[in-house]
């Protein structure tokens, strides 16, 4: 994992960098130059879409998404481990019937030939964000979910090796 790893860190940092200096050139190009790059504005939407889609996935290996702690922790610590299990399963579940749908719509714009107005490229290259990144995420999901269920494990292992 640790590849998938230096692999989100290194597309976010290259993604971010190339957006930001692209955004900075075009602007300067329109506003000091007056030249105008038409396929700018574009590409840079592109990039946000693809760092959007690998940053959730990192962001869901660091844990920083948003959450409902109040509820959580309103629960008895012995339950902490159920709602995590429900979680990441309602997540994989979900992600997993995104990049089905995404998928499908792919086919359909690959079919149609559909490119993009300025970059003239095929508009599933944009689109392949979402299969993408969500495929990522559901890696990370699963790998939560078996951070947790192990971590529950060793927890009654523990518990049984203090009682006996």
């Amino acid at each position: 994992m640790r590849l998938l790893d230096r692999f989100e860190n290194y597309v976010i940092i290259i993604l971010l960098s190339a957006m930001s200096i692209l955004v900075f050139v075009t602007t300067m190009a329109r506003y000091v130059f007056f030249y105008p790059i038409p396929w700018g504005e574009e590409a840079a939407r592109y990039m946000m879409v693809w760092l959007a889609y690998i940053g959730a996935s990192a962001g869901l290996k660091r844990g920083s998404h948003l959450g409902v702690e109040v509820f959580v922790q309103s629960l008895p610590k012995k339950w902490h481990w159920v709602l995590d299990v429900v979680r990441y399963l309602i997540i994989i579940v979900f992600n997993v019937l995104v990049v089905i749908f995404a998928l499908q719509i792919l086919r359909n714009q690959k079919a149609t030939g559909q490119i993009s107005p300025a970059l003239e490229i095929p508009i599933y290259y944009a689109y392949a964000a979402v299969p993408f990144g969500i495929g990522l995420m559901t890696i990370r999901a699963v790998q939560k979910l078996i951070a947790v269920v192990a971590t529950r494990n060793q927890d009654i292992v523990a518990a049984k090796g203090q009682e006996g």
